[in-house]
């Protein structure tokens, strides 16, 4: 029995417009999902306290938790320049994924363009 070859790996770059748009996407994790979140957090601190007490929504905060931790150690395994698991891991806990996401990889491959 033969052994297909695996697909090559490309590596990871962005097109200008590509990195207009995780930049985009970054700013809005940063102002909406994030800005809601303050807003609620500052204004209606039960309303988090709730949220902490619903099994449901506590299941989706750990799960984002998990993957905050699983992101921060695959960019620990495969980046050696730019942006740090650290880094990441400040920016996930002050924004949302929505923002450290686009925001990593946006500062990641910044220096290509």
């Amino acid at each position: 029995m033969t052994q297909e070859p695996s697909p090559e790996i490309k590596p990871l770059s962005f097109t200008k417009r590509e990195a207009r748009f995780l930049g985009g996407l970054a700013l809005f994790g940063a102002l909406i999902p994030n800005g809601i979140f303050c807003y609620y957090f500052f204004t209606a601190p039960e309303v988090t306290k709730d949220a902490l007490s619903n099994p449901i929504s506590l299941v989706f905060i750990i799960e984002a938790f998990i993957l905050m931790a699983l992101f921060a150690w695959l960019l620990r395994k495969t980046v050696r320049n730019g942006v740090g698991a650290t880094r990441f891991v400040v920016m996930s806990l002050l924004g949302s994924m929505v923002f450290s996401i686009p925001a990593t990889l946006y500062l990641m491959f910044r220096k290509e363009r």
